[in-house]
């Protein structure tokens, strides 16, 4: 598609997020906004960069991170789980980005987010490589996907890694399913869009998933989900293709056990993004594909040689983690190179343990 015709659209994203900045954030919102402690562990440059790519022995030592389709919020957990790193937060949207800005100030982060209105699929030369780019949300909301994620890989250094949401088509069916349906009744509306499910039968799918929806709770979240301009969601091998179109490598799924393509019954001969489209039909994926990536081409590093914290966690603490679908017990006064080998395991594969390397 030409960029001419692509731009109609991309002014549509751009005016929802005006009128309805996404995730909704109230007058205090910097203050009481809750961020949970898994949310930081996974945002984690060196744990993702560990998990990319077999150890942390090439990782940057003051990464450069960009945030793309950054939202009012997510930059803020990044900068919380990244001390000594720059952060780049990018949104088409002016009112989102004055949102962010304001919560930063508020939690005396001001100085450490940069934040710039654009498209991302035409950033300024200036703004460099990074060595992290975030974009949670963002790249089935663009009228030409590939031209966002070849956008995002030209901005990244060699030994980059990425952390994807993107949305599933068959995961988010029913969204889709009573969205169409909205557009047959001509209906523009939050009111309009309740009013609509409310006539449904009380067992009605669209109105069962409606109410289990988080999202449908504000008129944001309502317009975000089922209202969206442009929206395009993947199949397991769609998202394949398109990264492997790009020169993207999958290197680690943030999603619970039951949906990753480890689990066991899968057939154990194919690849992972097959037996990602068997999960996928299966409805183990809630809604999302969400992953750590890397640009193709690159040998992993050498075998970790030991392991250190994860330096967004707090010194000690216990908390439900959805990779590894439990609840966890830490103790960062801990040395790692004391504990079990299936402990050190478990510890890393959830991202509370970053594997070390020489460089």
């Amino acid at each position: 598609m030409e960029h001419s015709q692509l731009q109609p659209r991309i002014r549509e994203v751009e005016a929802l997020y005006e009128s309805r900045p996404y995730p909704p954030v109230g007058y205090l919102g910097g203050l009481f906004q809750r961020i949970r402690w898994e949310e930081r562990q996974t945002l984690n440059y060196r744990a993702l960069f560990g998990a990319a790519w077999g150890s942390t022995a090439e990782a940057a030592a003051r990464p450069r991170i960009l945030v793309a389709g950054c939202g009012t919020f997510e930059p803020l957990v990044v900068a919380l789980a990244n001390p000594f790193a720059e952060i780049v937060a990018v949104d088409l949207s002016a009112r989102s980005l004055a949102l962010l800005q304001r919560q930063a100030r508020l939690k005396g982060l001001g100085s450490r987010i940069f934040a710039l209105q654009a498209d991302l699929t035409n950033l300024p030369e200036s703004l460099g490589r990074f060595d992290f780019i975030i974009a949670t949300g963002v790249l089935h909301h663009l009228p030409d996907p590939a031209a966002g994620l070849r956008a995002l890989v030209a901005r990244s250094s060699e030994k980059a890694v990425f952390r994807f949401m993107i949305y599933s088509y068959w995961g988010r069916s029913l969204l889709y399913g009573a969205k169409a349906l909205g557009e047959e009744l001509g209906i523009k509306t939050p009111a309009d869009f309740r009013r609509m499910i409310e006539s449904l039968p009380a067992d009605h799918p669209y109105k069962i998933y409606f109410h289990l929806y988080s999202d449908s709770r504000t008129d944001t979240g309502l317009a975000d989900g089922f209202l969206h301009p442009c929206d395009q969601a993947f199949t397991a091998r769609g998202l394949r293709d398109l990264l492997a179109a790009s020169g993207v490598t999958t290197s680690f799924f943030l999603h619970g056990p039951e949906g990753q393509p480890t689990s066991a019954g899968l057939p154990p001969g194919s690849g992972e993004w097959d037996r990602m489209a068997i999960l996928e039909a299966f409805g183990e994926l809630q809604e999302n594909f969400r992953f750590v990536a890397r640009r193709s081409g690159w040998a992993e590093s050498e075998a970790p040689t030991g392991y250190d914290w994860n330096e967004a966690l707090p010194p000690r603490g216990r908390f439900h983690s959805q990779i590894l679908g439990k609840e966890i017990t830490f103790d960062k006064s801990v040395s790692p190179s004391i504990l079990p080998d299936w402990r050190l395991k478990e510890l890393a594969r959830g991202l509370f343990l970053v594997p070390q390397g020489d460089a």
